[in-house]
């Protein structure tokens, strides 16, 4: 079982109650979490582990040590908390330093559910059994992992403040491969609970992939009218958010800059079609209800219509600036459209399918251009039907740009990128888009 909110408030004041420094922040993470993985259609490693760690942070002004423990006796605790103390005394000033938070008012979520919280090691052995069987019928070969979690994390100071977050986590990651080596198909979700993650569904599509893929033709580089599946939409999705830093572009380092000064809040700079929010209670995607520095969370609207609303403000710059912090985000939402997958490839007289994307490298910070490569599964649309596989292409393009090219989307999912984004860490939601003009600059061995 993981620790109630009585058990982790009655660890954080103990901690802070052998204090000796000017503030103390300590937080606690950590839980029950277990897998099975597989590979090569053969179940390879399973394994759980229960533990926590407390972090104490000290400081004394703009001086900060911190150190982390997994030992919570009272002698362990002090020894904790006098390293940290004097850490913070030798190290050097950090200017930009704030100092903690006071008490805030967080809102009500609902992360955790027991269905996942209590998975049990014959749930996960079958979902991997599921998978295997259904690889070895169609003659491929998987690999891939479940995985569940529950999970706790707590925040205290010498302010008093204190927030405490739960959340429960289901993983499904397959990979199948044909026996020639030449098809691949991917499938990846992660859910709060365990009764939406469906191990079947998931395997028979990457399974399907895979066959669909197999023997692939090569094709010329150039701008093509892109489908990108959910999860390549959410890669874009997320390099465009993680480049929206408040300071970044307010010091004009940044494709948010204004020209002259100051930043892009307000303009539209990305298509109508594109509305992304945050929501820490959204039915899809809920999270905990505070960030790591013990901010709320709250439901936030990055870009509305194709308009700019906000960037990422950190507690230090958001002060210099006169401005809100912009907490977390624990989630992101782009809202989708009302067209169906085949009505999206319908509407391409000759394009590409995409899987998913892989290797994800920026290349210029002032556009957010970034390079990637497709990967498992990329497929060749003449007149509104999928007609062949193709061999991966590298693709060079800025979310920006892919933004403002939309044309239509299917609904919103929950999704996991390409690149692994999309878990408890930050859950993603995204549809499928077609996208014109969409930039391929090379071929691509790679499977």
């Amino acid at each position: 079982m993981i620790w109630t909110r009585e058990q982790a408030k009655a660890l954080t004041d103990r901690a802070l109650g052998f204090s000796k420094a000017e503030s103390t922040t300590v937080t606690l993470t950590g839980g029950d979490r277990a897998n099975v993985r597989f590979a090569r259609n053969s179940a390879s490693t399973s394994g759980a582990s229960s533990g926590y760690s407390l972090a104490i942070a000290a400081g004394f002004g703009k001086r900060s040590g911190t150190v982390t423990t997994a030992e919570f006796d009272d002698a362990s605790l002090q020894r904790a908390m006098r390293s940290a103390e004097e850490i913070a005394r030798l190290s050097p000033e950090n200017p930009e330093a704030m100092p903690p938070l006071p008490p805030q008012t967080y809102p009500t979520v609902k992360a955790f559910f027991d269905d996942a919280a209590n998975a049990t090691p014959e749930w996960r052995a079958s979902a991997v059994a599921t998978a295997i069987d259904a690889s070895k019928k169609k003659d491929v070969v998987s690999a891939g992992f479940v995985e569940t979690q529950a999970a706790v994390q707590a925040i205290a100071n010498s302010k008093g403040l204190f927030a405490y977050d739960r959340f429960t986590a289901a993983d499904f990651n397959l990979t199948a491969r044909t026996p020639d080596g030449t098809g691949s198909g991917w499938a990846s979700k992660s859910f709060n609970e365990l009764r939406q993650l469906e191990p079947a569904a998931l395997a028979a599509a990457a399974i399907e992939t895979a066959a669909r893929s197999k023997s692939p033709v090569g094709i010329e580089p150039g701008k093509y009218t892109v489908v990108l599946e959910p999860a390549a939409v959410a890669d874009l999705l997320a390099n465009m958010i993680f480049a929206a830093n408040a300071r970044e572009s307010d010091e004009g380092r940044s494709f948010y800059s204004k020209p002259g000064g100051g930043n892009r809040i307000g303009e539209a700079v990305f298509g109508d079609k594109v509305t992304i929010i945050s929501d820490p209670n959204h039915p899809l995607a809920p999270t905990v209800a505070s960030d790591g520095e013990g901010l709320p969370l709250s439901r936030h609207t990055w870009v509305e219509r194709g308009v700019l609303k906000d960037l990422l403000y950190s507690r230090y710059w958001a002060e210099k600036q006169g401005k809100a912090p912009t907490a977390g985000p624990a989630n992101l939402i782009m809202e989708g459209g009302r067209a169906s997958r085949d009505e999206l490839i319908g509407g391409v007289e000759r394009g590409v399918l995409v899987t998913r994307f892989w290797y994800i490298r920026t290349l210029d910070p002032q556009t957010i251009m970034v390079t990637g490569l497709t990967r498992d599964g990329l497929f060749l649309i003449e007149k509104g039907k999928v007609t062949r596989a193709v061999k991966n292409m590298r693709w060079n393009e800025s979310p920006i740009v892919a933004f403002n090219n939309i044309e239509a989307m299917t609904a919103a999912e929950r999704v996991v990128s390409g690149e692994g984004i999309g878990g408890a860490g930050l859950s993603l939601v995204c549809p499928a888009a077609r996208i014109r003009e969409f930039t391929f600059s090379s071929a691509s061995d790679a499977v």
